[in-house]
């Protein structure tokens, strides 16, 4: 009988021996961490038995250190309620019927915009007008009801400073470290109509190019440059103390939705502002790819970029592209548009990329991402709600299956009442085939596919992979099973 309990007693202590060491053997060490690889099984573990609850997976992902956010445009990222607190320091007025912004008392029936604080339905109503809320309930079309919300709040978009640091502390709160946003310095427009209407649109575009800047442009792109520096460092003297720490870089923003000539003039501007300023990481391309001249001067558009990254090569290139679908579009304008943003356009960078799969060679495209190293862009609120695209019906799982790198943005976060926790919550529940390996490789995308100079991007990249080694280091000490002891069969911290 003792020789029994003693072979039983070397039995266990050597199957529970080969438990512990098995892991440690067959995973190896975290990147950029001092724990080890059994830390991502456990919190791999933990992950798939909450992958179908939404509330413990916004905890979790809260929790989790985010790199960045790197698809985000400035003024559809202020949530309305702090809209509304900007609009009312500033003596900003507005119209209770429709929500729109008055910079002054111009018009009748007009109140100043600190009124809601005292009248809970003016209050309401206005996040109601400049949001998605009780979308789809109360806003009919998504994407009719989205686009109306920019042209509501002009006024309060001259305080662009009030505007990042807001974003700051923001992504600060979603444990976020680094934010791409794509903005158009407020207040120029007029200068740059005057300076237009001097140059003929003859299609040249190189000497297009050069009479535009000859004829003032330059000065205003130089002018764009000073300004955005003064926005900066005033949202960084505004942020909160953990706002502070969250590095923001810009995307300069061009306009698609006008003739040719107006947005070749748009484009030129970007381009030379970001050539002119160390804070603007890219330019990015904006608006509907349905209307008009989106359509129709598509191909033309993406030969303007890829002129002018001929130009100006150091400047990175983030674009819109296959933002679209049947409902919006006949089916020959699906068959191009990210090809066209690749190939001739130079994006390196693919934003929202929705209808991929109805371009003409979508193997071929992805497999031509993905040897590019072009990442894509995937926003899932946004694409619900504008394009009613979700769920198995969205492509991000293609896009993963077929190699190509993918993150994660918010687009528009204050407007969508979104943030980029809830866009992992998203891809979890709706995308079970995506593993937890899979979400950390799509969250450290986010600073290696950044615009970010090489040095910085190194520097951030082996931040985060410290602040995600400690992440799983205390989820797993949280969450993994406990061993029990040989001796007396009590469980003891594993």
């Amino acid at each position: 009988m003792k020789l029994h309990r003693t072979l039983l007693f070397l039995l266990v202590l050597f199957v529970s021996l080969a438990a512990i060491a098995v892991p440690c053997a067959a995973y190896g060490p975290v990147a950029g961490g001092s724990f080890s690889n059994p830390d991502i099984a456990a919190v791999s573990s933990h992950f798939e038995s909450i992958r179908n609850d939404q509330n413990e997976l916004y905890t979790f992902f809260l929790a989790m250190p985010k790199g960045g956010d790197l698809h985000n445009h400035l003024t559809g990222a202020v949530w309305p309620e702090d809209t509304i607190d900007i609009a009312a320091r500033h003596g900003i007025w507005v119209d209770p019927a429709t929500g729109m912004l008055y910079a002054n008392n111009t018009v009748p029936g007009l109140v100043p915009v600190s009124a809601a604080y005292d009248n809970t339905t003016l209050y309401l109503n206005l996040v109601d007008d400049w949001s998605m809320r009780d979308y789809p309930a109360n806003t009919g079309s998504g994407r009719v009801w989205f686009f109306k919300t920019f042209s509501l709040i002009g006024p309060a978009k001259n305080y662009m400073g009030e505007m990042i640091a807001d974003l700051r502390d923001r992504n600060a709160q979603d444990n976020v470290m680094y934010v791409e946003t794509m903005l158009h310095v407020p207040g120029t427009s007029g200068q740059v109509q005057q300076i237009e209407a001097r140059v003929n649109w003859t299609g040249d575009m190189a000497v297009t190019r050069q009479n535009l800047l000859d004829a003032g442009l330059r000065d205003l792109c130089r002018q764009n440059a000073e300004r955005l520096a003064a926005y900066d460092a005033q949202s960084r003297e505004l942020a909160s103390p953990a706002g502070k720490n969250v590095t923001v870089r810009y995307q300069y923003e061009a306009v698609r939705l006008m003739p040719r000539k107006d947005v070749y003039t748009d484009l030129v501007q970007a381009f030379e502002t970001a050539n002119q300023s160390p804070l603007i990481a890219g330019v990015n391309f904006v608006g509907e790819e349905d209307t008009y001249y989106s359509r129709t001067d598509y191909k033309l558009h993406m030969a303007m970029i890829g002129y002018l990254h001929s130009v100006y090569p150091n400047v990175k290139i983030a674009l819109h592209a296959g933002e679209q679908t049947l409902d919006l579009v006949p089916p020959e304008d699906l068959r191009f548009h990210i090809a066209d943003a690749i190939e001739t356009a130079h994006a390196s960078r693919i934003g929202h990329g929705v209808d991929i799969m109805h371009e003409d060679n979508a193997e071929k495209i992805m497999a031509e991402m993905k040897d590019l190293d072009i990442p894509v862009e995937i926003q899932l609120t946004s694409n619900d709600q504008i394009l009613h695209v979700t769920g198995p019906d969205h492509p991000v799982g293609a896009y993963i299956s077929h190699g190509v790198p993918v993150v994660l943005g918010t687009d528009d976060p204050g407007v969508e009442r979104t943030d980029l926790t809830e866009q992992y919550v998203l891809l979890a529940i709706q995308h079970p085939e995506v593993s937890y390996a899979q979400i950390r490789a799509i969250d450290r995308n986010s600073i290696v596919y950044s615009f970010q100079p090489e040095p910085e991007k190194e520097a951030m990249l082996g931040q985060l992979d410290e602040n995600l080694a400690g992440f799983e280091h205390t989820m797993a000490a949280e969450h993994s099973a406990p061993v029990f002891s040989i001796f007396s069969g009590t469980p003891v911290p594993a």
